[in-house]
Order: C-alpha cells, then sequence, then structure tokens
C-alpha cells in the first residue's frame, strides 16, 4: 500500500491565482471554485489494487498577473491544515503547478517509509466543468485523472464543537483520560499547525493546567525566554507549544513529572518542530534566539542551552556523580561536558563508509582506531584476524528506465558482485524459470537485463524460487546478457555474495530493484511494451589475498593485570548504507568510553580491554581468530560486554545477583545525568545455555565467547528506533541514527562506568551458575 500525503481520505483546499489576458484560453474559464475529485494513492483489497479517491476545493482568483496555488488538506473535522502556495505556469494542455510531496510506502517490517517526490498538476475548464491530471512524476504511476463542478457558493469549513468547559479550584477532581489523550493530541497536531491549534485550544489548555490537581507545571524560565525570543506574530503559539508538550511529556512519562528540567526539554522540543513548521508557512516568523536553540538541538547541546536558560549547569544534566569514587565522577564529568561519541560515528560512516572486510574502508578505518586510541595514551595494535581471497571497493551507482519513459530506478547490489562495465543500456525481458528453458531461449537473452524470480534477501541471486540458479547464470553469463535483476522490498537489503577468488570473479551484475519499480516494468512487458534500461554500477575488485584485522586496546590492571574486563564491538559492515546503525554506533560508543577511562586517568585493578571485531558480519570470524589467538586468556575475562544493534541508550543489565553490589555502584554514578535516560540492574540467577543460537547467520560477537565460559551480560536499550528498518539496508546511514546522539554519549558513559566498576572492584565476580554448561564455573 502507498499513499501521498494527506492519508486516507483527506480533503484538500487549492487555491490559484489566474493569469489575465487571453495567452492561452483556459485561464478566463478556471475563474472561479471548483469542487473536485483525483486519486492520491492506491491499496490492495483481496488480491486487487484500488485507487483511493480524495475530495478537494479549487480556488481561483487572479494575483499580479501569475498563477498561484494554495493547496490546504483537511482533516477529518473539515479544518485547514497548514496551507502550501504554488506557482503555475499556463500551457497548451492547461495551467501547470508543481509542489513536492512525499509518497508513502509499507516496508516489509510494516513501517512508513518516506520518499521525497514532485507532483504536478495539469487544469483546464470549460463552461462549469473541470478536468486534468495529476501525475507524481518521481514515482512508477501512471497520472490520475482530476475531475470537478464549479461551485456556486465558497466553501467554508464546518464549525468544531465547542469545547468542554474546565471547572476550577476545588469544584472538580483529577484529570480525566479523556482530558489527558486531549492533550497529547493538542501538542502534536499543534507542532504540525502551531497557529490554528493555539486559536482554538489555547484558552481550554490555560484553564486545563490552573485547574487540575494532578499534574503540575510551576513557572518556568523558559517559558518567560519564549516570550522575549518568539516574534510578535508567533508568541502566543511558541508558549502554547511549550505548555501543550510539557504537559504531554508530563502525562507520558508520569515517573518524570516532578523534574521540571525534563519538562522543558520536552516542551523545548515541541517549540522547535513547531517553529519549523512556521518557518515553512512564512519566514518572516524568523526569530535569532529560536535559530540559536535549533542549533543547539542540531549540535546534540539542547539540554545545556535550556540549562544557561535556567541557570543549572550544563552538560547531559550535572556534571557530578554521587559516586564515592573519583574516577567514575571524572569519567562523568568529561562524558557529560565533552561528549565525542558522535565524532567518532561520523568519520566511521562519512569518511570510511560501509566497511567490508577486504575493502580499503575496513583497512583505513582499522588502522584509524588504532591511531586514535593511541593518541589516548592507550595501548593498541592491530592483530590480523583472517584474509579474504579478493579485495572489494564499492563506488556509486545509479540505474534508471529509458523508455517508454525515463524515470530513475532505486536499487542495490550486494558486495563482491560485479559491477557494469561502465553505462550500459539493454532492453528488459523476462528471465527463465528453469534451466531447460534458459538453454532453449539463450540466444534471446544477449544484450538484455534479465529480469529473475525470487526475493531480495541481501545476498547473491536468491535460489529460493528459481530451480538451478548458478546453472541459468552461467547460461545468461555465455549469452551476453547485461546483467540480473531481481525484486526487493523497500528498504533494499545490501548485504554480501560470497567472495570469489581473483581467476573467477563475477561478471554478470546483481541487482536488486525496488519491487514498485520491478513490478511496473514485468506489466509492462506482460502488455507488449519495449522497456530499455540503463545503468551504471562502479563495483571494483582487486587481488588477494587481503588480511583484515582486529583493533585490540588495553589500559592495564595495577593489581590483577591478568585478569581481563573485556569490551567489544565489531568494526565490520554491508557497504549498501554507511554501517551507522550495524556497527558504527556500536563501535563509536565503545571508541568513547576508552577515551572517558584513559582521560580520566583510570588506574584499574583489573586490566581493561577492548577488542573492534572484523568480519563479523559474515560468520563472526574476527572473534573467533581472537578468541583463538587469546585462547590462554579466555579463563582470565571476567565479563565480556558487546554492542551490537539499536542506538538507543543503554538503560540497563541483567546480571546474577551476586554481581548487584557491583552494578549498585554503576546505577549510583549515573543517578540523575540526564533527564530521561536511567540505569537499573535486573537479577538474573536462571543459568544460561552456553553458546545459545550459535550459527552462521545468528547472533553477535559475544556468542564466540559464551562458547569458552565467559559472562556475556546483556544490556537493555531504551529508545524506539526501528533498527528492522536500516538492518543491512541502503538505510543504515549516519542521518537515522543522529537523532540518537544523546543516546549514544551517554551509552558510552554507561560502558566505560560499567568496564571501570567491575575492572577495579575488590571481588571477582563469580562464574559460578552463569551458564549451564560445568566448565563455565569457576
Amino acid at each position: 500500500m502507498h499513499l501521498l500525503h494527506p492519508h486516507l481520505y483527506a480533503t484538500c483546499i487549492l487555491a490559484a491565482a489566474a493569469l489575465p489576458g487571453a495567452l492561452y484560453a483556459q485561464a478566463p474559464a478556471l475563474a472561479g471554485q471548483w469542487q473536485f475529485q483525483t486519486a492520491t494513492g492506491t491499496t490492495t483489497t483481496n488480491g486487487v489494487e484500488i485507487d483511493l479517491i480524495d475530495t478537494g476545493i479549487l480556488d481561483i482568483t487572479e494575483e499580479q498577473a501569475d498563477w498561484r496555488a494554495t493547496i490546504a488538506w483537511l482533516d477529518e473535522r473539515g479544518q485547514l491544515t497548514p496551507p502550501r502556495t504554488v506557482k503555475g505556469t499556463p500551457g497548451p494542455a492547461g495551467t501547470i503547478f508543481r509542489h513536492g510531496g512525499k509518497r508513502v510506502s509499507t516496508g516489509r517490517n510494516g513501517q512508513d517509509i518516506s520518499t521525497e517526490v514532485t507532483i504536478r498538476w495539469t487544469l483546464q475548464a470549460k463552461g462549469d466543468v473541470l478536468s486534468g491530471e495529476r501525475l507524481v512524476e518521481t514515482d512508477e504511476n501512471e497520472p490520475k485523472p482530476v475531475s470537478g463542478t464549479r461551485l456556486k457558493e465558497r466553501y467554508v469549513p464546518p464549525a468544531l464543537p465547542a469545547a468542554t468547559p474546565v471547572a476550577s479550584g476545588a469544584a472538580r477532581g483529577p484529570s480525566t483520560p479523556a482530558e489527558r489523550a486531549r492533550v497529547v493530541q493538542m501538542a502534536q497536531e499543534a507542532q504540525r499547525d502551531p497557529l490554528a491549534v493555539q486559536q482554538r485550544d489555547g484558552a481550554w489548555l490555560g484553564a486545563w493546567i490552573e485547574a487540575i490537581p494532578d499534574f503540575t507545571l510551576p513557572a518556568s524560565a523558559l517559558e518567560s525566554w519564549l516570550a522575549i525570543a518568539s516574534q510578535a506574530a508567533i508568541r502566543e503559539a511558541t508558549v502554547f507549544q511549550y505548555l501543550a508538550s510539557a504537559m504531554a511529556f508530563q502525562i507520558e512519562h508520569p515517573d518524570q513529572a516532578g523534574r521540571q528540567s525534563a519538562s522543558d526539554l520536552a516542551g523545548m522540543q515541541g517549540v522547535l518542530r513547531a517553529y519549523e513548521t512556521l518557518l515553512r508557512q512564512d519566514k518572516l516568523h524568523r526569530s535569532a534566539k529560536l535559530d540559536a536553540a535549533l542549533a543547539a538541538r542540531r549540535q546534540d547541546r539542547l539540554p545545556a542551552f535550556l540549562a544557561t536558560l535556567s541557570g543549572r549547569d550544563a552538560g547531559i544534566e550535572a556534571t557530578t556523580s554521587p559516586s564515592g569514587d573519583a574516577t567514575a565522577r571524572r569519567i562523568v564529568v568529561l562524558g557529560t561536558s565533552e561528549p565525542r561519541a558522535m565524532d567518532w560515528l561520523d568519520i566511521l560512516s562519512n569518511r570510511f563508509g560501509g566497511r567490508m572486510a577486504g575493502s580499503d574502508a575496513y583497512t583505513h578505518a582499522a588502522q584509524w582506531a588504532r591511531m586514535q586510541l593511541q593518541q589516548w595514551g592507550v595501548q593498541a595494535e592491530l592483530e590480523e584476524a583472517g584474509q579474504m581471497p579478493v579485495g572489494f571497493n564499492r563506488g556509486p551507482w545509479s540505474g534508471k528506465m529509458l523508455a517508454p519513459r525515463e524515470q530513475p530506478l532505486r536499487l542495490a547490489t550486494p558486495a563482491y558482485t560485479a559491477g557494469t562495465r561502465g553505462v550500459q543500456q539493454g532492453q528488459a525481458i523476462v528471465g527463465p524459470a528453469t534451466l531447460e528453458e534458459a538453454l532453449e531461449h539463450a540466444a534471446q537473452f544477449k544484450g538484455k537485463w534479465v529480469l529473475t524470480g525470487g526475493e531480495n534477501s541481501g545476498g547473491g541471486r536468491d535460489g529460493k524460487t528459481v530451480h538451478q540458479p548458478r546453472a541459468i547464470t552461467r547460461v545468461l553469463m555465455q549469452a551476453g546478457a547485461l546483467g540480473t535483476i531481481q525484486s526487493g522490498e523497500e528498504p533494499l537489503y545490501a548485504a554480501s555474495a560470497a567472495p570469489a577468488t581473483w581467476a573467477a570473479l563475477p561478471t554478470l551484475p546483481d541487482i536488486k530493484l525496488a519491487a514498485p519499480q520491478y513490478a511496473d516494468i514485468r506489466q509492462r512487458l506482460a502488455r507488449g511494451e519495449a522497456v530499455t534500461l540503463e545503468f551504471d554500477i562502479r563495483n571494483w575488485f582487486y587481488p588477494g589475498p587481503v588480511a583484515y584485522h582486529n583493533v585490540v586496546a588495553r589500559i592495564p590492571g595495577t593489581e590483577k593485570p591478568e585478569e581481563i574486563v573485556l569490551i567489544g564491538a565489531h568494526l565490520d559492515s554491508y557497504d549498501g548504507g554507511t554501517g551507522a546503525a550495524d556497527n558504527g554506533g556500536g563501535v563509536a560508543t565503545m571508541l568513547e568510553a576508552m577515551r572517558l577511562l584513559a582521560k580520566s586517568d583510570a588506574r584499574p585493578r583489573r586490566t581493561i580491554m577492548l577488542a573492534a571485531f572484523g568480519a563479523e558480519e559474515i560468520g563472526r570470524k574476527g572473534s573467533f581468530a581472537f578468541a583463538e589467538r587469546h585462547a590462554g586468556e579466555l579463563h582470565n575475562i571476567v565479563m565480556m560486554l558487546n554492542r551490537d544493534g539499536r542506538p538507543g541508550a543503554i538503560d540497563g543489565i541483567a546480571i546474577p545477583s551476586a554481581w548487584k553490589p557491583v552494578f549498585g555502584r554503576v546505577e549510583q554514578a549515573l543517578q540523575d545525568i540526564h533527564p530521561v535516560f536511567g540505569f537499573a540492574t535486573t537479577i538474573n540467577d536462571v543459568p544460561r545455555d552456553a553458546g545459545k543460537a550459535m550459527n552462521a547467520r545468528a547472533g553477535s560477537d559475544d556468542a564466540v565467547f559464551s562458547l569458552h565460559g565467559v559472562p556475556t551480560p546483556k544490556f537493555t536499550v531504551l529508545g524506539d528506533f526501528d533498527y528492522a528498518r536500516v538492518h543491512h539496508t541502503v538505510l543504515d546511514t549516519y542521518d537515522n541514527v543522529q537523532p540518537f546522539s544523546s543516546a549514544q554519549q551517554y551509552s558510552a558513559i554507561a560502558i566505560a562506568l560499567s568496564a571501570y566498576e567491575v575492572a577495579n572492584a575488590p571481588e571477582e565476580l563469580s562464574r559460578k551458575g552463569y551458564y549451564r554448561a560445568a566448565k563455565a564455573a569457576r
């Protein structure tokens, strides 16, 4: 299912200003107001695709000899959303208006995927009848017809029912569920249309806050600052947004209701989203002070910015820790006052990019990580973990349909697959389903792009629904096909094929194409249309073997250096994206944890070791190599902490009850350093299965250590990051992790404190009972 915003059954107002004169005949005929219908998306019911029809109002006037269209969609109550103003150009087929929009499709995990598109309206009128078409130029759909009739009376949005009066003082009891739901909803609506929602609900919200006894919002320096910072035209709207967002936060997080800093942060986040909406409506709403707040948010410094307004100390929230340990306090102070975790992720993702084992990007990232650790005064070295038979580097890629109409294509290719020979054009053809069919029609595939069956799973050509895929591929290669094209749900998976030798490199490009575009091409071919495609894919190989390395660093223990606390994350990534969530964020937080330990002059009783593993994505080869190389030390590893997955804030850990005194100190050190994040231990005394889920496609590096009886407690992670949407896809990029900047820094502090407290504990963490396996006891 895919739609164009607004969502299902929205209606719209479209106001256009007509060009006077007789350049084109439809100009005077369009003057007036129209009710029209058009399709804005499709849905599938019982296997049948149907259009979703929306209704709107077209109002045409003359304004300074220019065509202008003002589009405003309506919500379910008939109320206008923020308008959109669009310029138009008269033409022989009608007046053309273009504007940006969003195509919303449903991904494989049920989540909405939003894509920027360009929408073109072509409108003309004859008498009281309106006609034309609406085309999404950057989508694969055909134009949708627009039809309408002239209105005799102007459209007026229906009046809303009056708000329920709010009793005051002792005359009323606690807030009701319906009232709380209304506040949460209005906070969200106001971010999309601040002026209208404030005018509609401002008086009610103010009276409600004064009247209810179960929620309070004390006078805040931020509220006063907003009244000064905002332009006069939006002052009431920004203050209203602060109140609505702060109250909504208290309603949704009652455990935080008494913390002014948390309410202020939530209120300001809402204000800035509303301010961005207001700027899109009118640049005259711009405010230097609110711009400064926006800049602070982009730099992940908004809590510190708010702290300066309210007179609190800057930092994540506090720059001291209640822990009695001076090193723990220094870790917290440094981590909150000089956050660097996102700097390391920026370097990993945006300078090196996707870090496939055997690539220059991986080699350079490993060398940089070693250099950076050494600059902090940490012992660091590269340990060879394995070799790839050839090297692989990914360059840019692009594709488009040239005929029957030109259209850009959304595609990906797995690592270690062939690129094109420069820009290559050819017709599309449906590929064979069997080897016999491939042999029979081999001559037809020469110079063609061959559409194969199956569905993209990230790797090489999928054989699940195609018999004998390797044999068919050989036939296509010998026949002179340009490459194969396979359908893939979006966002597109982009993992890796099996590396080949230099003597047997792949030569047939393996393209994964967005499913809607793949289906469109197949349908055109079924109708007998000739489809011409063009691709330019720069996948490069170089002779091997190419070694890849683990990065291993140590802060030596002062009393028991042979006992080790190991922290780790895999440095490699697939390269369809830039490996930001999987696993640049994990490596970045581990590096930041080591920086905090080193710069805090940590001198723990036991050794703290960092391992950034290579080749995790192709079977955890780096961690297996580490375990083999350090076999004599494995029995001395007290604990292994791994970071791989969602970039949300670490908010706790599951441990045996015997470990509670040590991690209680971590809880204490992390107390109140962030207005939302916290850290809590969960007791789990049930023995675990060593090496559970150990196979080539499951688990992370910590599973290798569990095989050897090393305790590998799991962090719990806070946040709503949609990991399935980016995992091993082209969307695994820095911009999708950047909103979790504070969470990344908080996690680095939590890792540093956990490693330090375990390494510095007077007592050693016992392995007894951690695993069911007898060899795990100590």
